[in-house]
């Protein structure tokens, strides 16, 4: 059970890593990804290519 929690929280912690990078790296493009609740979901689920999938949701809705 604390094995699950544990690679629960790294996978959370991942995802705000990864949503972060991104943000920092494409801020300067003025496309930055919220980091909310929802995002930090589907980042930990997904992991790169949830990213992937938030860039294109966030350049078709721009």
């Amino acid at each position: 059970m604390l094995k699950n929690i544990l690679r629960i929280i790294k996978k959370v912690v991942v995802g705000m890593v990864l949503l972060f990078a991104y943000n920092t790296f494409l801020s300067s493009l003025n496309l930055m990804i919220p980091i909310n609740v929802i995002t930090i979901i589907i980042a930990s689920l997904f992991d790169v290519p949830g990213i992937i999938g938030l860039a294109v949701f966030l350049l078709l809705n721009y």
